[in-house]
């Protein structure tokens, strides 16, 4: 559930402008006018099941909601609905259909299509509050998995643990701004501020208090506000003050995470990944140069989002404001360089994982033409890998291509995880048969993949001109062959003729019809399933996490011999590996695979076990704690002058 944590996120409740949780899809969106009529099957009903539970993220013990059968869910949902809907008329039983039925009874089909209509009716008014919705979600979560109406005993005491850690952290933040910019020496002017903050804004009748957790009742059944403002904050000096000093729970350093963009790729989904596993340790920001799709993202696991501006003039300036608030860095990618360079200037720790492999020769070429950042060059970038004071590759081939831009003892090589528990989340409750269905393939379609952002880095020119290679090789042996590129984007020019380039080849050897390129999708995992083997030949590449998830998914993997995906990828074991521009040599290992089954499944399989043994991401996750820890000694805040 979503919970107000700064007052930006009480500003966006109030004015309505706050983002849905992450994997939900709003209402809005859907046609549920198909599914509104008594006439329903219950494949009919199957197909509303993610969309209005608004429930499609993975839990924090790896479990999907997927994972429960439908019958299982359907019932829960309709006692769930049940108990909130006896609540809200004081205890009294709900009417419809949903009072004569027990609880524990396996709904008829009339039964659901009737209780189904009469949920979907009440949830289709949108102006009602999201949390409420939200609510409702939780706790029919929290029945199905073994816990009570509001989850089990070990996701309230999380849930109360990270409240009250992120009281003392506003509360700790309040205090020590007043007193940095001189301000606190008067308890009368903390008492103020703290008194307006109650008043206007966290009691104000315009803000949502509901959209909080576990927002006390005041004797006539309406929301408390009083008591659901000192949850988030202190009413007064003195309050604030014996908060910090008695509480059992202790403040987290602050650390401020620098992306490249908000876009979806592999290295931004890295650094998300990252977060998520280091943030009971550690209090993060996320800071970019300009919005993007995976702010949503950050916001669903209480992440403040910033946007600063890295092409403005007086970048080196904001950087040093908002980096004084900060106890350490982490920079991610070579574009985040500036801010090293900063923070390195400030004595602040910095942590900086490079994902490019980029010649020294060559980083005004790729810093200025590809991505577009003429503020930033080979200087910059160089000095930033000798000022940062921990640096992290992901492959050995890459700290290598770096040799004698760093300091020896502030390297490591830490191998980037994949979330398998989502991997194996969604491989237990999907069909391979339903999702190449819902692709438009067939049990006799020959599926090659291949996922990326589309442009010449990547190679899908080279993979297009190898497809059309293959198909007339083929000719008419009752292979169907069938193409899928994923990762189209528009935004920049040269990857845009780049798309038209490849259309162009597969136009040319009459090979079209049979390919299908998508845009840039947030979930690839179902891409993985319907594949038959997926295809990487990239120029120039790290190590890229589409290998790894591609072995999670036991399927073979083409890949060139490049930078550090030989340490990931045997040849001849796992996949095949190729020069890099090669079609010739890409036609050659498709058709060796295309014509070989056990070959696919043998290859497969080997590749699964060597993801479980090199590339866990709780072995990732674990190094990269160590690290921060060694720099900064501890993770826990220092305590608080109160004099």
């Amino acid at each position: 559930m979503n919970r107000i944590s700064s007052f930006v996120q009480l500003a966006q409740a109030a004015k309505g402008e706050a983002d849905l949780p992450a994997g939900a899809d709003p209402y809005e969106d859907f046609d549920f006018s198909p599914y509104l009529s008594a006439e329903q099957t219950e494949e009919d009903l199957r197909k509303t099941w993610r969309v209005f539970t608004k429930v499609k993220d993975v839990l924090d013990d790896g479990r999907r909601l997927e994972n429960a059968s439908w019958r299982l869910w359907f019932r829960e949902r309709n006692k769930a609905a049940a108990a909130a809907a006896a609540e809200e008329l004081g205890g009294q039983e709900a009417s419809g259909s949903l009072k004569h039925r027990k609880p524990s009874a396996v709904p008829t089909e009339a039964e659901s299509a009737a209780a189904l209509n009469n949920l979907q009716l009440d949830d289709l008014s949108l102006d009602k509050s999201l949390a409420r919705a939200e609510n409702k979600t939780s706790r029919m979560v929290g029945g199905m998995f073994g816990g009570g109406a509001g989850g089990s005993g070990k996701d309230q005491e999380e849930s109360a643990n990270a409240e009250a850690r992120a009281k003392m952290e506003r509360t700790r933040r309040l205090l020590s701004l007043l007193s940095k910019h001189a301000l606190g020496d008067d308890p009368a002017l903390v008492d103020d501020l703290l008194a307006w903050v109650h008043i206007d804004v966290l009691s104000s009748s315009e803000v949502d208090v509901k959209t909080a957790n576990s927002v006390p009742k005041a004797k006539d059944g309406s929301p408390d506000m009083v008591a659901a403002a000192e949850a988030i904050l202190p009413r007064d000096a003195a309050a604030a003050r014996e908060f910090l000093s008695t509480s059992d729970v202790r403040a987290r350093k602050r650390a401020a995470a620098f992306g490249h963009s908000l876009e979806r790729n592999g290295a931004n989904n890295f650094l998300l990944y990252l977060l998520r596993e280091l943030r009971d340790e550690l209090s993060f920001d996320i800071f970019s140069p300009k919005d993007g799709p995976m702010r949503g993202d950050y916001a669903a696991m209480g992440i403040a989002v910033r946007i600063l501006d890295s092409k403005s003039t007086d970048y080196p300036q904001q950087l040093k404001t908002a980096l004084s608030d900060y106890d350490y860095v982490v920079a991610n990618t070579i574009m985040s360089a500036p801010v090293v360079n900063v923070a390195s200037m400030m004595k602040l720790p910095t942590l900086t994982v490079i994902h490019e492999a980029w010649r020294p020769k060559d980083m005004d070429y790729y810093a200025k033409e590809v991505f577009l950042m003429p503020h930033l060059g080979k200087a910059e970038i160089t000095g930033a890998f000798s000022a940062a004071s921990r640096i992290v590759f992901p492959a050995e081939v890459q700290k290598r291509c770096y040799d004698g831009l760093y300091k020896e003892e502030a390297a490591s090589v830490v191998y980037n995880g994949i979330p398998l528990k989502s991997i194996n989340a969604f491989r237990k409750v999907q069909s391979r048969a339903t999702v190449r269905a819902s692709l438009g393939y067939n049990a006799e379609d020959m599926v090659l993949v291949q996922l990326g952002t589309v442009c010449k880095r990547k190679g899908q020119l080279v993979t297009a001109q190898a497809f059309s290679k293959l198909k007339q090789r083929l000719g008419e042996s009752g292979k169907k062959l069938k193409l899928l590129m994923v990762g189209a984007r528009y935004i920049r020019q040269h990857e845009i003729d780049y798309i038209d380039s490849i259309k162009e080849e597969l136009e040319s050897s009459g090979s079209l019809d049979a390919v299908t390129i998508l845009d840039v999708k947030k979930n690839v995992l179902p891409y993985y399933l319907a594949a038959d083997m997926i295809l990487c030949p990239s120029l120039n590449e790290v190590l890229p996490l589409v290998i790894c998830e591609a072995m999670a998914f036991e399927r073979p993997v083409i890949a060139t011999a490049i930078d550090g995906i030989p340490e990931a990828l045997d040849d001849g074991v796992e996949g095949f590996l190729i020069p890099p521009d090669d079609a010739d040599a890409l036609t050659e290992a498709m058709a060796k695979l295309v014509d070989d089954e056990d070959l696919r499944r043998e290859m497969g399989q080997r590749g699964r076990a060597r993801v479980l043994s090199q590339f866990s991401f709780e072995t990732m996750s674990a190094s990269y704690r160590e690290i921060i820890k060694s720099d900064l000694g501890s993770l826990e805040a220092p305590p608080l002058a109160m004099d």
